[in-house]
């Protein structure tokens, strides 16, 4: 069980390296004047709840008393929380240059007047 445990460890460790180096990837091309990635989800902040979840483990693997294994695991949870939450919230607002409204009609005519 504790080396099962371990590994959950080196992999938050992983995703944690893995969300530093995506996001130090897409700082360089924003730079180089690239457009932000659109799934910037998916690349920095997945791989970065994912390791600070794994590393609540991290308690648990060195034998802590259950009181910080409980509140480890709790907060562990709350950025997984959050992030989904935002990504809710980010998914349902419009971004910027969205259209809300339809473009004129060459012709001069309004829907609303028929």
């Amino acid at each position: 069980m504790a080396a099962l445990t371990w590994g959950i460890v080196g992999i938050g460790a992983l995703s944690l390296v893995a969300a530093a180096y995506w996001r130090l990837v897409e700082q360089e091309r924003v730079r180089r004047g690239a457009d932000v990635f659109r799934f910037r989800f998916f690349r920095v902040w997945l791989p970065l709840v994912m390791g600070v979840a794994a590393l609540g483990k991290l308690p648990r693997a060195l034998s802590a008393p259950f009181p910080i294994v409980a509140l480890s695991d709790v907060l562990s949870l709350a950025p997984a929380v959050i992030v989904v939450g935002l990504g809710w919230v980010a998914a349902r607002k419009p971004g910027p240059g969205a259209r809300t409204t339809t473009a004129p009609d060459p012709a001069g005519n309004n829907a609303e007047s028929r």
